[in-house]
């Protein structure tokens, strides 16, 4: 996969709470592992919506 060069301002205390807390050492690692963080909590969110009715106990009850 290609990767895109982008220029961005970020505030430096940010970034370091970032890095210690993904783990990472670099600031492209660092948005890298936010950004599939971000994708992944989106599908799980997505799934949870999509089926929060199911298993409730009306979840069946007929109208």
């Amino acid at each position: 996969m290609a990767l895109v060069q982008v220029s961005a301002r970020l505030n430096p205390a940010k970034l370091k709470q970032a890095k210690r807390a993904l783990r990472t050492k670099t600031t492209s690692e660092t948005l890298q592992r936010a950004l599939d963080l971000v994708t992944e909590k989106a599908s799980h969110d997505w799934v949870v919506q999509r089926y929060s009715g199911v298993g409730k106990p009306d979840a069946f009850q007929e109208d």
